[in-house]
């Protein structure tokens, strides 16, 4: 597992839904070419629900997780994003927390 990449540690995240967004975590799953990035959104199922924030994943991809993996010269084959009404620990499954995932993939250094 990698540090985190320069530059995500921010709070305070805008988008478009205007939803609280904060980073929690990157982890890099080298056997699998996988990175993750978490993010707290803790209004989710409550005043936000996923069409609402659905365009919020290509903002956070386009102008966050794009220039932090440019920055620590990395090319994952997929890049996944996950929004958590809590900061639950990675792997735990707690189904009284809401969390929504988005998976990209990169081209030409852009998320697709």
């Amino acid at each position: 597992m990698l540090s985190t990449p320069v530059g995500l540690a921010a709070k305070g995240i805008e988008v478009p839904s205007g939803q609280p967004v904060s980073f929690i975590e990157f982890i890099s799953e080298e056997a699998t070419g996988t990175v993750r990035f978490r993010f707290l959104t803790p209004e989710i199922g409550t005043s936000f629900q996923y069409a609402d924030v659905a365009g919020d994943f290509q903002v956070v991809c386009d102008e966050l997780v794009m220039p932090a993996l440019v920055e620590a010269a990395l090319e994952p084959s997929q890049i996944v994003l996950s929004m958590s009404a809590v900061d639950i620990p990675f792997g735990e499954d707690n189904p009284d927390v809401l969390q929504f995932f988005e998976i990209f993939s990169l081209e030409n250094d852009t998320c697709i």
